[in-house]
């Protein structure tokens, strides 16, 4: 199962492995700070396959972010979003997850970095 992690790049989480479930064979990450780091050192050091999308800039300027979002919603077969309760980025994701029909489970933290 490919699993999109997304979340808040404030939030300060050093193990996630206490919320991915055991039958992910890829994460999906959106390569930004915060969770998405957290997601990309799980894979490496549980050596699950990483694939990352990075915004766009050059290509599609402001709407960079947006369409990185929806490229993950696309590709995954599910999100677990990792949220600070405010991000808007972290929501527009779970959207798009949610308009695919696709299971997302939101976990509200609030222990930020620092």
């Amino acid at each position: 199962m490919k699993l999109a992690i997304i979340g808040s790049r404030t939030l300060a989480i050093q193990n996630i492995s206490g919320y991915i479930p055991d039958n992910v064979t890829e994460i999906v990450s959106g390569g930004a700070k915060g969770i998405d780091t957290a997601a990309a050192e799980y894979a490496k050091q549980n050596g699950i396959k990483l694939t990352v999308f990075l915004p766009q800039y050059e290509k599609y300027h402001r709407a960079a972010p947006l369409i990185r979002n929806k490229q993950i919603a696309d590709y995954a077969d599910c999100a677990l979003a990792l949220w600070d309760g405010k991000s808007k980025g972290t929501i527009h994701t779970v959207k798009l997850f949610e308009t695919q029909s696709k299971p997302v489970t939101i976990i509200q933290i609030t222990t930020k970095t620092g």
